[in-house]
């Protein structure tokens, strides 16, 4: 069975992207599967077949999130882009990206427009995706 939308989002958002490293996931196009490998423990059972890695929300190492935060932020006023400045060199820019009952710095309104941001460009990388495995 081809992966739903739904599969490639949540290898997409999950992805760290580093096959050397945390690992990666990849799309098995001989046997129309969504797996897991990594250097350190490879899948071999996918080695003879015809595979394609996916891509990832936020590569490990790529603060690829963070410049976005960043980027995105700066719509607000800047008495509250300075707040969420110094909470990050606080406490970091992951954390800062975070709703504030779970230890971030985000209100309900502020996670809001931030998840919009981000399944936008999660559905970006699911049409990318699905052109990979078309090809």
């Amino acid at each position: 069975m081809p992966p739903t939308d739904r599969m490639l989002t949540g290898a997409i958002a999950a992805n760290p992207g580093r096959y050397d490293g945390a690992g990666e996931y990849r799309y098995c196009r001989t046997c129309d599967a969504i797996f897991f490998t990594r250097a350190a423990q490879p899948d071999t059972k996918h080695d003879e077949h015809n595979v394609v890695a996916l891509p990832a929300l936020n590569q490990d190492g790529s603060d690829r999130l963070s410049r976005a935060f960043k980027v995105f932020i700066q719509r607000w006023s800047e008495t509250r882009r300075d707040e969420i400045e110094r909470f990050a060199q606080r406490r970091g820019w992951e954390l800062a990206m975070e709703h504030a009952d779970g230890g971030g710095a985000l209100s309900d309104e502020e996670v809001a427009q931030w998840r919009q941001v981000i399944e936008a460009e999660l559905k970006r990388l699911v049409a990318e995706s699905r052109a990979l495995l078309a090809d």
